[in-house]
């Protein structure tokens, strides 16, 4: 050690020494002097001890930027050419950040970033997949512009909107059943590309149209689609869409929907029935369908000619519009064809064509030739022929008898009364149609029964059947009917206005042949008088067609 360094290190020692000597003299300064010079001592020790200092640059200490310097931005339902974010608390190395970039599912990106470089916004180059969860991460290691890296990675996740759909409609439709004039809509959820789709419509069975562009009432696009021809009735179609994009070029979800047409209506028979003869001047014409129709389209395609000329009538229609009624506006001709045809324009009420046109034909009955005039004028009508053997009455001139009972009917339907002596007094009144003689059900159920009853000697509605059996058997078919019988003896003539006389005292307690009689339901009636062995037999059944 050198001497001056030792020289100076003896200092505090001699000091000491001096200090102790005063410490024995004066003791109430002995304490705290022992303090200071203890601290005097070491000071001066260790500073004398120190080596001489050497230079150095320190080293610049690199600190990670903690989790909390950015913050993550998560969407959802995100526009597949939306931009995802990432917002950091600092500015940032952009081509540090950008090297450390990784997009999953893996898409083809470009960056940009805001002035600050606080904020990456990243865009797809074309689209993001629709309908899908992406991360954008931007790993560890990416840089600050102060130099400092990431320890943690930086995270922002999104969900991209679900492609636009398509719902399909039919114009004319009752649940899955549509008419086979229907045109087809297909609405949008979101903009679509318009070249897209008329290309992506098929139908199979295939179905030739035009589409038309719109907008429902919510502003979507909507495409109209018109079959170039009805479509079959009874079939099964299905309509798909596939194909279309939208606005940005996304596919639209495949649509798909089946639609049956509704059945073709079709005739159930006419009446007269085809090829019938001896019909009634006067008889309504009718037609039933199997289904309610559209009453315009099928008033328009029904016709009723003679001899290609049209007849002129009214018509209506019945029976929850399954029946369609024509009267005539003057009696037909004697003993001629009558043509009634129904055209394919007729309709359903569901707008489903008819099958196909359907027509028939009828003769009315001949005139009938006026029976020889007597060689003696008689009292009251000729008595029947036949004897014990029974026959029509009068020989032949039963018509006479049967419209003589039409005449007492209608005067009672009508608002009349039929007085004792046959007269009908104070008739008309009530508002309800005269029954028309239908000489069909005359000459094929009313006669026929009658005769039965008169040989028999029975009065039964119920030999071989009820009413309605008969009629049906004869082509009567509606169920439409109802039936009186008159049964007693003697005077043809006398005997049907005793029975009507009796139908008509049943008004004070509605009485069944009263209520029958006066029926506004029924429209025309067949009438039957046989006469056997003195026994005179009435048959009248109701009808409407």
């Amino acid at each position: 050690m050198p001497k001056p360094v030792v020289a100076l290190l003896a200092v505090p020692v001699l000091a000491w020494v001096v200090a102790v000597g005063a410490l024995r003299r004066f003791s109430f300064v002995r304490s705290g002097l022992a303090v200071a010079i203890g601290v005097g001592i070491a000071v001066t020790a260790i500073g004398l001890a120190r080596p001489e200092p050497i230079a150095a640059t320190l080293p610049t200490v690199i600190v990670p930027v903690p989790q909390a310097e950015f913050r993550a931005v998560i969407a959802t339902d995100m526009e597949v050419d939306g931009a995802a974010t990432i917002a950091f608390s600092t500015p940032m190395d952009p081509a540090s950040v950008e090297a450390a970039v990784v997009v999953t599912p893996a898409t083809p990106v470009a960056f940009a970033w805001n002035a600050t470089a606080t904020e990456l916004i990243i865009r797809p180059d074309t689209r993001w997949a629709a309908a899908t969860y992406h991360t954008v991460t931007v790993e560890p290691g990416a840089l600050a512009a102060s130099g400092r890296p990431m320890t943690k990675p930086a995270r922002t996740a999104f969900v991209t909107r679900a492609p636009a759909s398509a719902r399909l409609a039919a114009t004319a439709a009752v649940d899955e059943r549509v008419a086979t004039d229907t045109a087809f809509i297909i609405r949008f959820d979101r903009s679509v590309d318009p070249a897209t789709v008329a290309d992506a419509i098929s139908f199979e069975p295939a179905v030739q149209g035009s589409v038309v562009a719109g907008t429902d009432a919510d502003g979507n696009p909507e495409f109209t689609f018109t079959p170039a021809t009805p479509l079959k009735a009874a079939t099964w179609y299905r309509l798909t869409v596939t194909g279309v994009r939208d606005g940005q070029g996304v596919a639209v979800d495949l649509a798909t929907r089946a639609f049956r047409t509704f059945e073709a209506p079709g005739v159930v028979r006419f009446r007269p029935r085809a090829f019938d003869q001896d019909i009634d001047r006067g008889a309504s014409i009718s037609v039933r369908f199997t289904t309610a129709m559209d009453r315009a389209a099928t008033k328009a395609a029904f016709r009723v000619e003679i001899g290609g000329k049209p007849i002129k009538g009214t018509i209506s229609f019945a029976e929850g519009d399954t029946v369609l009624v024509f009267d005539p506006a003057l009696a037909l001709p004697w003993d001629t064809r009558v043509d009634v045809t129904v055209s394919a324009k007729a309709r359903s009420v569901d707008g489903t064509p008819l099958a196909r046109a359907v027509d028939g034909a009828f003769r009315t009955a001949p005139k009938p030739v006026p029976p020889a005039p007597p060689t003696t004028t008689p009292t009251k009508p000729p008595a029947p022929s036949g004897g014990s053997s029974g026959g029509s009455v009068g020989s032949g001139s039963w018509g006479a008898v049967e419209g003589y009972y039409l005449d007492l009917m209608n005067c009672t339907r009508t608002g009349g009364w039929v007085t004792s002596s046959g007269g009908c007094s104070s008739p008309g009144g009530r508002s309800v149609a005269a029954l028309k003689l239908d000489s069909g059900i005359s000459s094929k159920v009313s006669r026929p029964y009658a005769k039965v009853l008169a040989t028999k000697g029975a009065c039964d509605h119920f030999i071989g059947g009820n009413p309605g059996d008969r009629l049906r058997r004869a082509g009567y078919t509606n169920y439409v009917w109802a039936e009186n019988l008159g049964c007693r003896s003697g005077d043809p003539k006398s005997a049907v206005l005793g029975s009507h006389l009796f139908f008509q005292s049943e008004k004070s307690y509605l009485g069944g042949h009263y209520v029958n009689l006066m029926n506004a339901k029924y429209d025309r009636a067949g009438i039957g008088v046989w006469v056997s062995g003195g026994r005179v037999r009435l048959v009248v059944d109701f009808y409407h067609p």
